[in-house]
């Protein structure tokens, strides 16, 4: 293999791991290459637990959205209060939350073997929109919020 190759390889090798994701608040990035910002890092898995994924018909005014996440030996559990919930629509709008607090919700959906649930409250949204959940870290780390899922009104 020449060396052009070698390199290019390396290049592809480097982009695929380097690549921060989120993929359904899966742990979040671990890394960013060549001054890219990285995904904050929660260290657990989550899901949208209230509304629940994909969930259509939510009401406008539904006060909190509320997250489910595997276990509490994770950077989120441990620091739950420097996160909030960031909501997107497809036409830029933006609607942060407020911090993210422990919540009993027995009858949510149970997930994982040892959930634990977070809510984050937010304002009154706008019927017929769909919004993109995102979990943002709030304590002036520099790190782009990890994607969760999305819901409509």
């Amino acid at each position: 293999m020449s060396t052009t190759r070698y390199a290019a390889a390396a290049a592809l090798v480097l982009a695929l791991t380097g690549c921060g994701g989120g993929a359904g608040g899966l742990l979040g990035g671990i890394g960013g290459i060549g001054g890219s910002v990285q995904s904050c890092y929660t260290g657990t898995n989550v899901q949208l637990a209230s509304p629940t994924a994909f969930q259509t018909g939510v009401p406008a005014n539904i006060g909190q959205i509320t997250l489910v996440a595997d276990g509490n030996s994770n950077a989120l559990y441990s620091s739950y209060n420097q996160w909030n919930v960031v909501l997107q629509t497809n036409f830029g709008q933006q609607i942060t939350g407020g911090p993210l607090n422990l919540v009993p919700f027995s009858s949510g959906p149970h997930p994982f073997p040892s959930d634990y649930y977070y809510a984050s409250s937010v304002p009154a949204l706008n019927p017929g929109t769909t919004y993109n959940v995102l979990l943002e870290q709030n304590n002036g780390s520099n790190c782009t919020a990890v994607p969760i899922n999305s819901f409509s009104t």
